[in-house]
Formats: structure tokens, sequence, C-alpha cells
């Protein structure tokens, strides 16, 4: 994955966390809980999506999906999910964000965000 792809993906990470960290302020959440977060990745192949998941449970995420993404217009789709207990806080930082954007390219696959509940 080139530098600047790399980048623009983690800008675009970043916008989209700074709209929720505002929205969970205004909610009142605390965002220095730990809680459980997953994680969402996209790649293209079986081996891609295995070497990924194998990635990720060695950074201590435990693996809830991994599979075909059953989608009519991307037959070759593959989804893979990784949830750990970590703050919204540690989760919306550049170094976590940029860290999973690289892991995902090394895979080339794609790092597509997180959720949690609230």
């Amino acid at each position: 994955m080139k530098n600047r792809i790399i980048e623009e993906a983690i800008l675009a990470h970043e916008t989209r966390n700074e709209a929720l960290r505002r929205l969970f302020q205004e909610k009142r959440v605390d965002l220095t809980e730990p809680r459980s977060i997953e994680f969402h990745f996209w790649t293209w192949s079986r081996d891609a999506a295995e070497a990924l998941a194998a990635d990720l449970t060695g950074r201590g995420f435990k693996i809830l999906a991994q599979g075909p993404a059953a989608q009519k217009e991307d037959r070759k789709r593959w989804n893979v999910e990784g949830e750990i207990r970590q703050s919204i806080d540690l989760t919306m930082r550049r170094e976590v964000i940029e860290e999973l954007v690289r892991l995902a390219g090394s895979h080339n696959s794609i790092y597509d965000g997180w959720g949690t509940l609230v």
C-alpha cells in the first residue's frame, strides 16, 4: 500500500472518529472505560483473510468472523472481524488507526472501521 493511500485512509478514519467522539460526548459516554470494541476488515482471498486473522490474534484480538462477505457485486470479498477490550479513547488514537491500516495493507486488505455498544 502506498504511503499516500495509507495517509488518506488514516485521515478518513480520523474524520469519522471525531464525529463519533462528538456523538459519544453528547451522550455522556465515558471514553476511557474499557469495553468490547469490534474492528472490521475487508480482503479478497481466503489466504489473506487467514493471514490477517492470524496477525490480529497475535495482537490480542479475538476473531469474531472470517469468511466470504456474500456480496453479489463482489463475490471475492472476504470479511474479517476482530474484537478486543479497550477504551474508545485508545481506539480513536492515530497510532492505533495507523497500525490497523498498515496491518490490513500488508495483507492486501482494508481496515473498514470499528464499532461498540454504548
